[in-house]
């Protein structure tokens, strides 16, 4: 546990987080499966004595990301400070990120961890995962995101509907290539939600958790036998796929090495799991999704079997010159 005081002004001492992208509902397991991958989130913050808590960002498509107090970093850190202080916090963060906004790669998931880990440390707490998935299921709802980027690996987690929550986790093979496929068409979460009728045919339940038990006993067992049919989901991948063109004929793609395919989160990109071929099978996807008009952006990466790291360090200086104050 870090001895850091908040309460004096070390400006060149802080700490620095590291999240995991994470894919969520990988086909049939909606709602309680996710994966962690191998793009991430860094975050640094240097606590201050008293003063704002400012904020800063370095990486691609700035115009996504808020620079003020809706920042999911900045809330979640002020949420954790009050959680554990009753204090609002001051000092600066600065937020590097690989990991694209709006596309189904649990950004948000990825940044509401970062700033519950650095809040928890700044009050001097240690890091308990179930306190820090409970703050992360009050302040985004369903933790299947959250769990796989804060354990890695692949997560199930029982939560919402339950008084405990209850995540089981297995590492995932390297060798399991994971393609991802990102159409240039975002799909904001409540509309994807929105998309999702209100009751479903036993028939259709019964298909998906017949893949939903398949999936995690293969997995669990370590034997990790995929096949593209344990991906085929009734609950919102058949409502889902509508939203972006070309992800219909994604989800019936089959090539050699390819293990499986299905919806990353609520959309808009798709995650193919390959063991070879992993460039033809990139190649494949992006065609399907160009017949329709939809511009891509291709990344093939492996599962993140660590998670989310905080570290204390010392922090160069011209590293944390705000760039704009969060008001």
């Amino acid at each position: 546990m870090s001895n850091l005081n908040p309460t004096k002004n070390k400006d060149s001492r802080g700490w620095q987080v590291t999240v995991p992208a994470t894919s969520a509902n990988l086909g049939c397991a909606f709602d309680c499966g996710g994966l962690a991958l191998q793009l991430y989130l860094r975050a640094q913050f240097v606590p201050a004595a008293a003063g704002e808590l400012t904020i800063a960002y370095k990486g691609n498509a700035p115009e996504g990301f808020p620079l003020d107090r809706s920042n999911l970093v900045l809330s979640s850190l002020c949420f954790a400070t009050a959680f554990f202080s009753g204090r609002a916090p001051a000092g600066h963060v600065v937020v590097e990120s690989e990991i694209p906004i709006g596309v189904g790669l649990g950004s948000s998931a990825a940044a509401v961890i970062a700033g519950l880990l650095l809040g928890a440390k700044y009050c001097g707490q240690d890091i308990v995962a179930e306190q820090i998935l409970r703050s992360a299921e009050e302040l985004e709802g369903h933790v299947d995101n959250a769990a796989a980027a804060l354990l890695g690996g692949l997560v199930f987690a029982l939560s919402n509907n339950s008084e405990r929550l209850v995540t089981l986790k297995s590492n995932f093979p390297p060798d399991i290539k994971l393609v991802v496929v990102s159409p240039s068409v975002a799909v904001p979460t409540h509309e994807a939600r929105r998309v999702l009728p209100a009751s479903y045919e036993r028939a259709d339940v019964l298909h998906t958790l017949q893949r939903t038990a398949i999936l995690a006993a293969t997995c669990f067992s370590g034997k990790f036998e995929l096949f593209p049919e344990l991906f085929d989901d009734k609950l919102h991948q058949p409502y889902r796929q509508k939203l972006v063109p070309g992800i219909e004929r994604c989800l019936r793609l089959r090539h050699e090495g390819l293990l499986g395919i299905a919806i990353s989160g609520s959309g808009s990109s798709v995650i193919a799991f390959a063991r070879g071929q992993e460039s033809e099978i990139a190649q494949a996807v992006q065609k399907l999704f160009a017949d329709e008009g939809v511009q891509t952006e291709v990344r093939v990466t492996s599962a993140d079997n660590t998670g989310a790291t905080i570290t204390e360090q010392e922090i160069a200086t011209h590293v944390i010159k705000p760039r704009l104050g969060a008001q």
